[in-house]
């Protein structure tokens, strides 16, 4: 049996989340709804990545902090967006 490591399932769920915001996109007419919704996937997705995948979990706390905020900011512009 094959060893399958923990960022094998940290791939799969970000590609599961991906899919899951298409199948919004494709199904829901209300775009303010799924805007809010696939933002909020993104954020968290984007947390994902910082924490797992770049590592930054035990860095430097300044660098996660700005890189967290990156994807806290740049979706909220989006929710806020999607209102007018």
């Amino acid at each position: 049996m094959k060893y399958v490591g923990k960022l094998e399932y940290y791939l799969v769920a970000l590609i599961a989340i991906t899919l899951f915001n298409t199948f919004l996109g494709e199904q829901f007419s209300s775009t303010t709804l799924v805007t809010i919704l696939i933002a909020l996937t993104v954020t968290y997705k984007g947390f994902m990545v910082i924490d797992h995948f770049m590592e930054l979990k035990g860095a430097n706390k300044n660098l996660r902090f700005l890189m967290r905020l990156y994807f806290v900011i740049f979706p909220s512009l989006i929710i806020v967006s999607a209102f007018y």
